[in-house]
């Protein structure tokens, strides 16, 4: 079980050590709610939404990884020319390759994960966790 405060170290760590350019923001539900963003040339967000008083963060900050695993293609990608193609995959909802997308971003959040584990002393069988999530959040593309 993860405890809101490794989620909210999670967030620092996305947002103050390892990318200066991305802002995340949680939001607890309760009810149905709207969000717009501007958009911004040099900042990027990612929005979690949770549950209202859920004690597990589990799943919250898989979605996190996974998320900053999405940023990490958008970059790796727009360097490459291939931004387009980027947009037209995020916008595809199914199919062996919205899977495969789907699957590199859980992947490179896999990779942010395990950094975040090792710097704050967490135990790694988190990862074991994450990867039944990913493998579980991918097969709904197929």
């Amino acid at each position: 079980m993860i405890s809101k405060p490794v989620f909210d170290k999670a967030k620092a760590f996305l947002c103050w050590d390892t990318f200066s350019d991305l802002n995340i923001q949680f939001i607890e539900l309760q009810q149905a709610v709207a969000y717009f963003f501007p958009p911004s040339r040099d900042r990027n967000t990612i929005v979690v939404f949770h549950r209202q008083g859920n004690p597990d963060f589990t799943k919250p900050l898989f979605l996190l990884f996974h998320e900053a695993g999405h940023y990490l293609q958008f970059q790796e990608w727009t360097s490459s020319g291939r931004e387009t193609h980027f947009w037209k995959l995020i916008d595809t909802p199914e199919g062996a390759i919205k899977a495969t997308f789907e699957e590199e971003s859980w992947t490179w959040g896999r990779d942010l994960l395990e950094d975040f584990i090792r710097k704050n002393e967490l135990d790694e069988s988190v990862l074991k966790l994450y990867d039944d999530y990913a493998a579980e959040c991918v097969n709904s593309y197929r």
